[in-house]
């Protein structure tokens, strides 16, 4: 089913009483590195520290009772992990979480406190999405699918209504992509009510799933993934979200683990906001001058998450 701005309206009603209404923040100090008037969606803020949250509670609440009785299983490289968790504990669900052996451990600790079952399962999104799916026939849970879900998307398109709702005059708004749908939701929400404003995607060098079906003219499953960029760690293009970018967002780009890095200290030094690697990728993509940006432009740029490596954060820090 291809999303609408209606499917996003009512996750929009839906999940209010369980997500926080993250603030846009303006943030002049990074105007002159970024070349333009930055605004930042801080969803490193949210609960569970990741946007992920909105999408999965929004799946959630439309369970039927039988579904909820058997339970939900989900894969997941982390935020979605711990969107589904949180969701699951709040209205009594019980959760199934596959992760990747190469997980990031706060991701992993916190879907764990939040009471989930996890299991551990390969390094590709596709390993871990078969056993998911074995999950699903064997024992009856419903999977909930971290972007290949409508109302997964349409919660994650919630952000990109509030965005508007505090800046309707912006020229650009720039998301990062892992699997897809968090672009989805907001481009959709973004080009529906002002589809002069821009949308810029921004991946990783090392996982360009969507800039190369871009190129290719279809969705593309790639070889390999190598990223410092735990939750972009994808190895193919979602069908539908292809779709979606290819309908909705004006521009692609991608940037190296380098800039990732660069764009980590300066979200801490200049932002004061702690941002894991996925999320910086739309500030490293300005710093590197591929944004088509100018210097009065209003641009927003989504901070996807913040659920950061310690290990890596204090290696990044320090360097």
């Amino acid at each position: 089913m291809m999303l609408t701005f209606e499917d996003i309206i009512e996750a929009h009603k839906r999940i209010k009483g369980y997500i926080l209404r993250t603030p846009l923040l303006r943030v002049p100090a990074l105007d002159k590195k970024l070349g333009c008037k930055v605004y930042l969606k801080p969803e490193n803020l949210q609960f569970t520290g990741s946007f992920k949250l909105r999408g999965a509670t929004n799946r959630l609440l439309v369970l039927s009772d039988e579904q909820k009785k058997n339970g939900v299983v989900c894969a997941s490289s982390g935020n979605h992990a711990q969107g589904v968790a949180c969701a699951a504990q709040r209205l009594g669900i019980d959760a199934v979480i596959v992760m990747p052996t190469n997980c990031n451990p706060v991701k992993l600790n916190g879907a764990k406190q939040f009471g989930a079952t996890v299991i551990l399962e390969g390094v590709l999104s596709s390993e871990r999405e078969a056993k998911a799916d074995e999950f699903s026939e064997k024992e009856l849970k419903t999977l909930i699918h971290p972007y290949d879900d409508i109302y997964v998307r349409a919660g994650q398109g919630t952000i990109g209504i509030e965005i508007l709702e505090d800046e309707p005059e912006l020229d650009f708004v720039v998301v990062p992509i892992g699997g897809g749908g968090l672009i989805s939701g907001v481009s959709t929400a973004v080009k529906t009510i002002n589809p002069q404003i821009k949308v810029i995607g921004v991946e990783p060098e090392g996982a360009r799933r969507y800039g190369v079906s871009r190129e290719a003219g279809k969705p593309i499953w790639l070889k390999s993934v190598n990223t410092i960029a735990d939750g972009t760690r994808t190895d193919h293009a979602n069908d539908m979200s292809f779709l979606i970018i290819e309908n909705f967002v004006d521009e692609l780009v991608s940037v190296d683990d380098e800039s990732i890095i660069l764009a980590m200290k300066e979200s801490v030094s200049t932002a004061k906001l702690i941002s894991e690697p996925s999320s910086v990728m739309v500030i490293a993509a300005a710093m590197n001058g591929k944004l088509s940006v100018k210097p009065d432009d209003k641009v927003c740029f989504v901070i996807s998450g913040g659920n950061n490596d310690l290990s890596l954060l204090s290696e990044v820090i320090k360097s």
